[in-house]
Formats: C-alpha cells, sequence, structure tokens
C-alpha cells in the first residue's frame, strides 16, 4: 500500500511541475494622459504588484482560473510634469474560463508637493473592476485655492488584459 501511495505521489508531483501555465501580456509601463484646460495633466499607469500565480483544480491539475494583482496609479502632474499628488488602487483579480472577478482591493493616495493635501481616499469593488478615489486641495496660506477630485478604475477581462 505505501508503494502505490508513494507512486501515485510521484506521479501527481510529475504533473504539478511539468504542466506550464501560459500568461495574459503584461501591460506594465503603458500610461494614458488626460490634459486640463490650465495645462495640468493626469498620467495614468498600470504596474504588476506580484506575477500572477495559477489555481489548480481537482486531482488532475487542469487550469482552471489565475491570479494576478495589478497597481493602477493616477499621478495629478502640473504643466511642467511635477507630481503633485496621486490616487492608487491596487486589485487582486481571479480570470478565466470566461469570467473574471476583483477579490480584494487596496486603495491609496498622497500628496507629493508641500502645497497639496489629499483627502476622502475610498475604495471599491465590484464584479471584475476594482476603484479608488481621492480629492487632492491645493492650499496657499491657509486657504483652499483649487480641489481636484479623481477616480482611478482597474478592470480585469475573462482572458486577463487589464485596463
Amino acid at each position: 500500500m505505501k508503494k502505490i501511495t508513494a507512486l501515485i505521489t510521484l506521479i501527481m508531483l510529475v504533473i504539478a511541475f511539468t504542466v506550464q501555465p501560459s500568461f495574459a501580456e503584461s501591460n506594465s509601463d503603458k500610461s494614458t494622459i488626460e490634459y486640463l484646460d490650465d495645462g495640468s495633466y493626469y498620467e495614468t499607469v498600470i504596474e504588476d504588484s506580484t506575477s500572477p500565480w495559477v489555481v489548480f483544480e481537482g486531482w488532475i491539475h487542469t487550469y482552471s482560473t489565475t491570479t494576478a494583482t495589478k497597481t493602477k496609479t493616477t499621478y495629478y502632474k502640473n504643466a511642467d510634469g511635477d507630481v503633485l499628488w496621486y490616487v492608487r488602487v491596487k486589485g487582486t483579480f481571479t480570470y478565466g474560463d470566461g469570467t473574471s472577478k476583483c477579490t480584494a482591493v487596496t486603495p491609496s493616495a498622497a500628496s507629493q508637493a508641500s502645497s497639496w493635501k489629499v483627502s476622502n481616499i475610498s475604495g471599491s469593488k465590484s464584479g471584475n473592476t476594482a476603484s479608488a478615489t481621492a480629492t487632492g486641495k491645493q492650499y496657499y496660506d491657509g486657504s483652499v485655492i483649487a480641489t481636484k477630485t479623481k477616480t482611478v478604475t482597474l478592470t480585469c477581462s475573462s482572458t486577463g488584459v487589464f485596463s
């Protein structure tokens, strides 16, 4: 009986370590820019947070779904390209078998300039989407002179394409 158990365990280990997963293409280093009337702009970038890994189902290790964590950040920049503040969403997704789902979301935001303060940071997830929202306020002599609220949304398709 011990030999049969050892043989079955060995066969399962060989199968588990010889099957090679194929992961969706990486969207890191791609950015989009949204210009505002005053010359400032939002730049949004999607980056890998962790390497995706595969969830196996059943005893016959067939691929079912893949789990990946990505980060999407929107930077608010002045006309000179200096980052004033940012809002970021980190989302963990499962995808494959024709579906995708956001399983966890972490919002964050911070000021990168002394005249700006960030508040009202919130995050949410729904279906295959993770979102974060924050408000940046610019101060001069203790008074608010500008307010910007921005939402960044990260979506995962059933094939692992992030946008």
